[in-house]
């Protein structure tokens, strides 16, 4: 899911994990080999479905976990072209994070496209290809378009380019901007670029008592990988009262920091089934399908063996939405792919039995 739709998503109401906390099972190296054989199956017919935002969640999963085969699969050759701007945009961003050298002359002609956003996708992919004459074309999106969608998206795409020389150009739309959700988007580029003011703005958001304040500020310090959010993400954690969507978050920040102390946390919410309330604008599918969602990327972050079982158990679950079924994939395979995932016998048939550990959710 692309960050605008995210920030669109979030609608929180208050939830119950509905179910016991899964046993921790790591699996055997053929175990391993056949699940990932599946995920990468199942990303690839995403990738190629008829469902925009599926494809684009599935690009980047592929860019994200698995980008040789993202290239060897056609997943992103195949993608720049697509009559769907969101999907050009997904796959010429992954172009471009990738180095997809091969591709440079066809995103030379993506460039020209009438579309704003696949155009400003292009020309980050040229940037990052080394092709950087048209990268100040991006600030125009930015400070003068007059969709709020295509400032929203330029700031993002500014803020992957890196380089510290963009923090000037961002605090001046800052400045200008008038609708949150761009300013948002803004916030966290600087955020990316180790700008301490949108950094510490974020944190405030993040300490939040609004659940939904909390959960957008807490996301957006995880996709920074803010290092100076870690006390923060520990105070959300340890809060048993907090929204699934808050604790999630800020276990998945904490592992990408180096602690995995929300590992049965995430575990638990991978199978959760049980919402609280159900709203018109929040529905419990969109509800569950969320959390399960949140829980598999900060399985990703933690990348543990022992999480693997349970991460097939979720994949095969027959209730399992597609979106969840994406984040659990991308998580199977980079768990496996980091080789931390270590079989407890050599025996495909033998999978480690789990030790029992306290309940990690209330």
């Amino acid at each position: 899911m692309g960050y605008t739709a995210l920030l669109a998503a979030v609608a929180l109401v208050a939830f119950g994990t509905g179910c016991q906390r899964p046993l921790r099972e790591p699996l055997t190296l053929n175990d391993q080999a056949e699940f990932r054989a599946k995920a990468i199956e199942f990303l690839e017919e995403a990738a190629f479905g008829d469902q925009p935002a599926q494809r684009m969640q599935a690009i980047e999963a592929f860019k994200d976990v698995a980008p040789d085969e993202a290239m060897s699969r056609m997943i992103i050759p195949s993608n720049i072209e697509s009559d769907s701007p969101a999907v050009s945009f997904a796959a010429l961003m992954a172009a471009g994070e990738i180095g997809a050298m091969p591709l440079l002359d066809r995103i030379r002609t993506r460039a020209e496209s009438p579309n704003p956003h696949v155009r400003m996708a292009a020309l980050f992919a040229l940037h990052r290809l080394g092709s950087t004459g048209r990268t100040g074309e991006l600030s125009r999106l930015l400070l003068d378009h007059s969709d709020a969608r295509v400032r929203a998206n330029a700031a993002l795409v500014i803020g992957r380019l890196g380089g510290r020389g963009h923090v000037k150009l961002l605090k001046l739309a800052l400045g200008r901007e008038q609708k949150t959700a761009v300013k948002l988007q803004i916030l966290e580029s600087l955020a990316l670029l180790h700008d301490r003011y949108a950094t510490e703005r974020l944190m405030l958001d993040g300490y939040s008592e609004y659940p939904d304040q909390a959960t957008v500020a807490l996301m957006m310090l995880v996709n920074a990988r803010c290092a100076a959010a870690e006390d923060l993400f520990w105070t959300r954690l340890g809060k048993k009262a907090d929204f699934p969507e808050v604790r999630l978050q800020a276990a998945r920040g904490l592992a990408l920091l180096g602690y995995n102390d929300g590992l049965d946390l995430a575990l638990n919410y991978l199978f959760f089934r049980s919402p609280r309330h159900v709203v018109a604008q929040d529905p419990a599918r969109q509800q569950i399908a969320r959390v399960r969602g949140l829980a598999a990327l900060a399985l990703e972050a933690m990348a543990e063996p022992s999480s693997l079982g349970a991460l097939r158990k979720a994949f095969e679950a027959s209730d399992q939405s597609v979106y969840a079924r994406i984040a659990i994939a991308r998580a199977a395979i980079r768990t496996i792919d980091l080789g931390r995932a270590q079989p407890a016998e050599q025996d495909d048939q033998s999978i480690a039995p789990a030790q029992p550990e306290a309940q990690a959710s209330e």
